[in-house]
């Protein structure tokens, strides 16, 4: 024991250890109050958290399983890639996706509202075919990398470093050769931003392990347990088909409408059977957008219309809220049956249609009627028809028919038969979605 006053001159090196060890508990302690240099190794990076899970059971999440981690051979063989400022890198095996191009997809991805998550994404990779295998437009991967801690204190060897588990993030983006545009991909790289961002803040680690996805606030709000949602990460041979159910996918789905780009809101006109008919020059677009299914899962409520979730998201990072211009406000539906009987030359034919219709409460809103059949949903379902600002709200489905120079054209587009549960969308000029009440209909 050494009394304060017959202390010999200089430290002991019991002192100078103990010193160490503290400071070392305070690096660990605070580790982000240090002005440290962070480091990734690519080679630590061989596994992804998938490979940690038991293998009957692997950790699979996205539109579809989880793509093998990539090799860093095969990163450096990419035509193109783009080093972002926060340090994750942007990958292209598509000739169509070049480093200007990349640059425009790192802009587009900062427009997806976001916090320091950000900087625990690892890269971004496109890939010129399309995924036969996963049946996927993009995945997203974690993955665990070295991050080593450089710190510079008297008592420590020159470069002393301290090496700390840091789990990242990978977002696959498939089909690159013919979706190359940023409006192309903007959907499916905010949901798999989506998934980055509620792993990060939502479902961590530790939650998804142990399979405690169902018991934290964002299931409380979401109404888990009353809409059937599967909030477990042991995905099967029948993933495909209840996709919509999973709440890690029903979470990205909510980051997009709260959170995600301007340009995730894009509007796609579709045509009914009536106009089909009577424009033979219209056809349908062969892709979805969000005007018709602002999410995947149209069998409960928008995010927009779940009190408590806007604010939810949105409390893991210092942005304001991104509020909606206008409040919810009821859209109720009509339908009715219209049957036209022509005489034609084999015989009189009765062609029967349905019409349509509803209120527009929201100015200057787009407003998207589509239906799904309530027996047997695998997620989205039949977009019906688009109506823009100053046009009718109504829609025709069914088998309808026209006369034009004397000749009868029909169409019939299969809708009518059986259990259908119709609503209408509202995409409002700020980007917020409402959903009407849905509205079951039985044709017989």
């Amino acid at each position: 024991m050494y009394m304060y006053g017959k202390q010999k001159k200089g430290y002991s090196s019991t002192f100078w250890m103990l010193l160490a060890i503290a400071a070392l508990c305070g690096l660990v302690l605070y580790i982000h109050h240090i002005d440290s240099e962070i480091a990734f190794y690519e080679n630590v990076k061989t596994h992804t958290e998938a490979e940690e899970w038991p293998a009957q059971k692997p950790f699979v999440n996205t539109a579809a399983n989880t793509a093998p981690y990539v090799s860093q051979t095969s990163l450096d063989a990419a035509l193109s890639h783009y080093i972002a400022p926060e340090g994750f890198t942007i990958y292209s095996h598509s000739e169509h996706w070049d480093n200007e191009k990349l640059i425009l997809l790192y802009e587009e991805l900062k427009q997806n509202i976001h916090g320091k998550e950000i900087e625990k994404l690892c890269e971004i990779i496109i890939y010129p075919q399309e995924s036969e295998e996963l049946n996927a437009l993009a995945t997203y991967t974690t993955a665990a990398a070295a991050a080593s801690f450089y710190v510079k204190f008297p008592a420590f060897p020159k470069d002393f470093s301290v090496e700390l588990p840091v789990y990242t993030g990978r977002i696959n983006i498939y089909g690159g050769d013919t979706r190359n545009t940023i409006e192309s991909i903007a959907g499916s790289l905010s949901h798999e931003y989506g998934h980055h961002y509620t792993f990060y803040y939502m479902f961590d680690r530790d939650a998804r392990v142990n399979h405690l996805l169902g018991e934290g606030e964002y299931a409380r709000l979401r109404n888990a347990g009353q809409h059937g949602l599967l909030t477990a990460l042991e995905f099967d041979q029948n993933y495909s088909s209840l996709r919509h159910k999973y709440i890690a996918e029903i979470a990205a789905e909510d980051y997009v409408q709260l959170m995600g780009s301007p340009t995730t809101r894009q509007v796609a006109d579709y045509y009914d059977v009536k106009q089909l008919v009577e424009n033979p020059e219209l056809t349908n677009p062969h892709f979805i957008e969000r005007n018709a299914f602002p999410q995947e899962n149209m069998m409960i409520p928008l995010a927009s219309e779940v009190p408590g979730l806007r604010e939810y998201f949105y409390s893991f990072i210092d942005t304001p809220v991104r509020a909606p211009s206008e409040h919810r406000q009821d859209i109720t539906l009509q339908i009715t049956a219209q049957p036209v009987v022509r005489d034609l030359t084999t015989g009189v034919h009765t062609y029967l249609h349905y019409s349509i219709s509803w209120n527009t409460p929201y100015e200057n809103a787009v407003y998207t009627v589509a239906c799904f059949d309530p027996y047997d949903y695998t997620g989205w379902g039949v977009p019906i028809k688009t109506v823009r600002p100053g046009d009718s709200a109504s829609a025709v489905i069914g088998d309808y028919s026209a006369v034009r120079n004397r000749m009868v054209y029909s169409m019939d587009d299969g809708l009518a038969h059986g259990v259908k549960v119709f609503y209408v969308a509202a995409r409002l000029p700020d980007g917020t979605y409402y959903m009407s009440e849905p509205l079951e209909f039985n044709f017989g």
